[in-house]
């Protein structure tokens, strides 16, 4: 080993030049263990806060400007009760949760179809049919119910995510086979015009899946293909 300045030769564990008193450059002194952390960090979510408080203002603004119109032309809400219902449903669904860190799915859903349910007895009572409790809410409820099993199924349960999106493919396939039996005993209509066809396209899709789920090439394949 040599001083970078001078030259002279160095004796091994100098710290410095004897000639020139040179501070000693090692190279094998720099190589330092580069030390890598056990886990990934987690993902940074940006704050939704921004948002809810300008759709909370934009909200406001709008409900106010419609009870101003609705007074001032007719002296009632008229008209105005359909669009200011229409926008607290949006607010509910869209904005509110966005108020908290962390929504939980299996909380929300079922809020957000209670304000739907809300929302269609408003129009129900207004215009004067007699159709909510024959027809809208028990969709509303299925839907519902179908919709908080999928999320808490997929948010809960550890693997077999295709036995789940199988099981829901099959429930949509038969919930619109309950729409229709619904609007039969309510309207009157003729019953298996067009729910027997989505009936066998998400129940095909959704045996397909059950079976990938049971199969292990078949599941191995669609694994590979989509990336699950």
């Amino acid at each position: 080993m040599y001083c970078v300045k001078c030259g002279v030769r160095l004796r091994d564990g100098v710290e410095s030049c004897p000639l020139c008193n040179t501070p000693v450059w090692n190279p094998d002194n720099l190589i330092k263990e580069e030390k890598y952390p056990d886990h990934y960090p987690g993902p940074q979510k940006e704050s939704n806060l921004p948002f809810a408080v300008t759709m909370t203002v934009i909200c406001v603004l709008s409900i106010l400007i419609h009870l101003i119109v609705c007074f001032h032309l007719y002296g009632t809400l008229n008209w105005g009760v359909y669009s200011i219902s229409g926008v607290l449903l949006f607010y509910i669904i869209a904005v509110l949760p966005c108020w908290f860190r962390r929504p939980r799915a299996e909380v929300f859903v079922p809020i957000d179809h209670f304000a739907v349910a809300l929302f269609v007895l408003l129009i129900c009572v207004k215009t004067g049919g007699r159709w909510f409790l024959s027809f809208a809410f028990p969709i509303i409820t299925a839907s519902c119910l179908i919709s908080t099993t999928v999320v808490c199924l997929v948010k809960y349960v550890k693997g077999g995510k295709l036995f789940i999106f199988g099981g829901s493919l099959l429930s949509i396939g038969g919930f619109t086979v309950l729409v229709e039996f619904f609007q039969h005993i309510t309207f009157g209509t003729r019953m298996f015009r067009w729910s027997m066809y989505s009936l066998l396209g998400f129940g095909a899709a959704g045996l397909v899946l059950l079976l990938a789920g049971i199969i292990p090439s078949m599941r191995n394949a669609l694994e590979k293909r989509f990336f699950f």
